[in-house]
């Protein structure tokens, strides 16, 4: 569960750092990751040093008087005190009974922050936290322990300091929510106490600046909100006078039953403390969050999910393009013409022997790159065109065109994930040219890896002749002029198409004497199995493993720090049984 949450934590950092309007409804899903990281960094403490200080955080909004709290607390003037909001923007924590020594496992949990003395403090560098040991006052409310005063949560400028909050509340075994009455009913301390009450830690509510007479008032209307808000009992509440203080005063002027009050309440919460306990909390902090905090992960997901829908059925289309167009396509397919080329060099029929006989040992099948004889024999001035090819890049070209559709309208219509189909498109236009380059280069590559299957099913035409003397003696006795020869020498070096063979004159008479004998259904036969070979090897080789595995991969290689699934792989539901490791 530590490796989710930091996984998590690092996609949604990088995310809000790369910017842009998304990154805007990350951010509450990043608070909560970071202190529930935080809080994970605290059971390890809590393993590690069982018997570290106790830690009192006390949290609130503006000029709710945390600093005062603090100062109120160890009976100190250690805590800062100004009438600006956002005085305090570092976490700062006082030690009382406690030296420097014991402090020393806290810095690790305070990471990234770094520990610096009080003269080094910066509102320029908010990376920073105070941890130093100080004097208690005789009306100390600890004997030992370490109280930290924390940055406000509510300013405007408190998005800068939140990560300080977050650290200080997960280090935290008793928190103190500090409000006043000006700002008890404020959204931002609702939503403060919705998060910090699941982290199951002691708790109770302090509320400021009361006059006598609204004081039962106010208390009632927190305890009929709490109720409603959370179906819950409201925590301990401990009501401070309002105090008018010179600009120079650090404490708050509080009676002898108050004070009992509160040091009463700070002795309960101390006692409740269960570091141990704590696994049990943290696990259903992390279970509550977890739908919220996959759920961008998981539209990123489900785009990509229709995007390799998209391709599987951009290739489904393809392969039925290429059965349509070019092997069910009397005017297109050629690979058995080819097959019967060969099965004709094979026969030596009277009148193509004495020419086959005597090219047959230059022209290796297909031969088209070292004769041109097919050129001056048919007399053509350019190379015929090849069909399979050019089905193939027509195929390509409307699977390319199709998917940048979609991704135009996925960009349109789904706000949600426009992020995503806008890196889609980007690097499907970066990766056009490396998919059409390859793509041509491996339909060439598989065409000659085909050509052997193609003999073969040449030989195995002639051996059924063999077994049929009285049709093979038909063929040699039949009347072929030394164009034939020449036909098949064109189709063979490339300066006649094969889809042109049988409809050459002086092949006329051969092939329907093939195709009508005995040897006919076998030749069927025959030409349905190389379909269906090269139907099988185009699908597979060409369509899926090149042209789809490469679309395919698109989404696993976009190139945008915004998006949450970059550069990992997509997380596991989390398991509600799954206990914190």
């Amino acid at each position: 569960m530590n490796k989710s949450v930091a996984d998590l934590l690092a996609r949604y950092s990088r995310a809000i750092n790369a910017g842009g309007n998304g990154a805007i409804e990350l951010v509450d899903g990043y608070n909560t990751l970071r202190l529930a990281d935080a809080a994970l960094d605290k059971q390890v403490l809590n393993t590690r040093f069982p018997q570290h200080p106790m830690q009192i955080v006390i949290i609130g909004p503006t000029q709710a008087g945390k600093s005062t709290l603090c100062n109120l607390i160890l009976d100190t003037n250690a805590a800062g005190i100004s009438a600006l909001a956002g005085y305090t923007v570092h976490a700062q924590g006082f030690a009382a009974g406690v030296d420097d020594a014991q402090l020393e496992p806290l810095t690790e949990l305070m990471l990234p922050l770094t520990r610096a003395h009080s003269s080094e403090l910066s509102n320029e560098n908010l990376n920073q936290y105070l941890l130093e040991p100080v004097k208690a006052g005789a009306q100390s409310l600890i004997s030992a322990g370490v109280v930290w005063d924390s940055p406000d949560f509510d300013s405007i400028e408190s998005s800068g300091y939140r990560g300080s909050v977050l650290q200080a509340i997960a280090m935290a075994d008793v928190l103190v929510l500090m409000v006043s009455k000006d700002k008890y009913a404020d959204k931002s301390v609702w939503d403060m106490l919705r998060l910090v009450r699941r982290l199951g830690k002691p708790l109770f509510i302090c509320i400021n600046k009361l006059d006598e007479t609204d004081r039962q008032t106010v208390i009632d209307s927190f305890q009929q909100r709490y109720l409603e808000q959370f179906e819950a009992q409201s925590p301990d509440i401990i009501t401070l006078p309002f105090s008018r203080q010179d600009k120079n005063a650090h404490s708050i002027n509080i009676d002898a039953n108050t004070r009992s009050a509160f040091s009463d309440t700070l002795q309960r919460c101390t006692e409740q403390v269960d570091r141990s306990g704590q696994n049990q909390h943290i696990n259903q902090f992390i279970e509550h969050h977890w739908p919220n905090w996959m759920a961008p992960i998981e539209l990123e997901s489900d785009a990509r999910d229709s995007w390799q829908r998209a391709v599987d059925a951009a290739i489904d289309d393809a392969k039925e393009r290429y059965a349509t167009r070019y092997l069910n396509n009397p005017q297109k397919y050629d690979t058995f013409n080819k097959a019967i080329a060969e099965l004709l060099t094979l026969l030596e029929i009277p009148g193509l022997a004495g020419t086959l006989s005597t090219t047959r040992n230059v022209v290796t099948w297909p031969a088209r790159k070292l004769l041109g004889l097919g050129r001056s024999i048919t007399k053509r001035d350019t190379e015929p065109a090849d069909q399979e090819l050019e089905v193939l890049d027509l195929i390509l070209e409307q699977s390319l065109t199709t998917l940048q559709g979609r991704i135009l309208i996925e960009q349109q219509e789904n706000e949600n994930t426009q992020l995503y189909w806008s890196s889609m498109q980007q690097a499907m236009t970066e990766q056009k040219s490396v998919i059409r380059e390859r793509y041509t280069k491996r339909a060439t590559e598989i065409r000659k890896e085909f050509e052997p299957r193609i003999e073969e099913a040449a030989q195995q035409l002639y051996g059924q002749l063999q077994d049929q003397p009285a049709l093979l003696n038909t063929l040699r006795a039949a009347r072929v002029s030394t164009d034939a020869a020449a036909v098949v020498l064109a189709v063979k070096s490339g300066g006649l198409a094969a889809a042109d063979l049988v409809i050459a004159p002086a092949m006329l008479s051969i092939t329907t004497l093939l195709t009508e004998s005995v040897l006919g259904q076998y030749m069927q036969r025959a030409k349905k199995q190389l379909k269906s070979e090269q139907q099988a090897l185009i699908d597979s080789a060409l369509l899926e493993k090149e042209l789809g595995d490469r679309l395919s991969a698109l989404s696993s290689n976009l190139h945008n720090d915004k998006l949450l699934l970059v550069g990992h792989e997509p997380l596991p539901a989390l398991s509600r049984n799954k206990s914190l490791s």
